[in-house]
């Protein structure tokens, strides 16, 4: 029985001693970290959008899934929005942008929160401009495509193509939803 009790008893106390020091950790960098990424947020939002003077509170829109906030000129007026959106279909998985849209609701310029695409091909398309460009001035619901659709992928980087034209579609679904809860509420 003593050698059962005796290697169970000392893998527990590691293992209690061990979450504790990870709970301590997470505690003292949490704010750290919540803090970076607000900051990191912020510097997006501002190069999507280089216009705007100021940018209002970031807000969750329910139905679509995105968060956006109002990018505001000197006088407080609406000049467009930072949405920030995730697409799916990506090689590794989700890929989230923010994109700066205007007050029509045209693409303005598109910035990458999360990518973890293979650095060869995938990682690329971050700074291709032939592909990127693809999606400035597109405004509507007008749903973009990559395969048999209005938008190019790169060769070779199909999927994170993909992943960046959900993104974008589901900005500019964020975006109808936003400028429909604007006009009915006057």
């Amino acid at each position: 029985m003593k050698n059962y009790v005796i290697p169970t008893l000392t893998l527990f106390i590691i293992c209690l001693v061990a979450a504790a020091l990870l709970g301590v950790t997470n505690g003292i960098t949490a704010p750290r970290i919540a803090e970076i990424e607000k900051q990191q947020t912020q510097e997006a939002m501002q190069e999507v959008l280089p216009d705007a003077a100021k940018f209002g509170d970031i807000t969750d829109e329910t139905r679509s899934g995105c968060s956006y906030a109002e990018a505001l000129d000197p006088s407080g007026n609406v000049i467009g929005y930072a949405v920030t959106a995730v697409g799916k279909g990506g090689y590794n998985g989700e890929i989230k942008l923010m994109v700066g849209l205007d007050k029509d609701g045209k693409v303005k310029n598109l910035s990458f929160l999360s990518i973890d695409e293979t650095p060869s091909i995938g990682m690329k398309l971050k700074t291709n401009e032939s592909f990127l460009g693809q999606f400035f001035g597109i405004s509507g619901s007008a749903a973009l495509r990559v395969k048999g659709g209005n938008i190019d992928a790169v060769s070779g980087a199909t999927k994170t193509s993909t992943g960046i034209t959900d993104a974008v579609n589901n900005a500019l679904i964020c975006y109808n939803n936003i400028s429909g809860e604007v006009s009915s509420n006057g």
